[in-house]
């Protein structure tokens, strides 16, 4: 079997790490206030919250300031790791699920490392 060498021009073509997510804990924080303001592709900023009394891993989703909640406990260790690693991650709104009578139904978001 072949391997494959991999030089430094051709490593920034390679994808980077991808994770589709969604947001929790969202009726108890801002969303409230922005919630009309999501848009698919609005770009989203994480925060590490290293004093978090339940979860040592746990990263908090701003928008424009307001806070919204934290990355679903499925992915935040991988998040987080990477943070306290130094690496960019970057996020944006995947899709927002607004009905009728609930708003604040869901937020998916998607997160890069870069």
């Amino acid at each position: 079997m072949r391997q494959l060498n991999i030089t430094p021009p051709f490593l920034a073509a390679l994808p980077n790490l991808g994770l589709l997510t969604n947001v929790v804990e969202l009726t108890y924080y801002d969303m409230i206030y922005i919630y009309h303001r999501l848009k698919q592709k609005s770009r989203i900023e994480l925060r590490r919250e290293h004093n978090h009394i339940f979860d040592k891993n746990a990263v908090e989703v701003y928008f424009e300031g307001f806070k919204l909640g934290y990355i679903s406990l499925k992915v935040n260790s991988i998040v987080a790791k990477q943070m306290d690693k130094g690496n960019t991650v970057l996020a944006r709104v995947k899709s927002v699920k607004k009905y009728k009578d609930t708003p604040l139904s869901g937020l998916e978001i998607e997160v890069i490392v870069m």
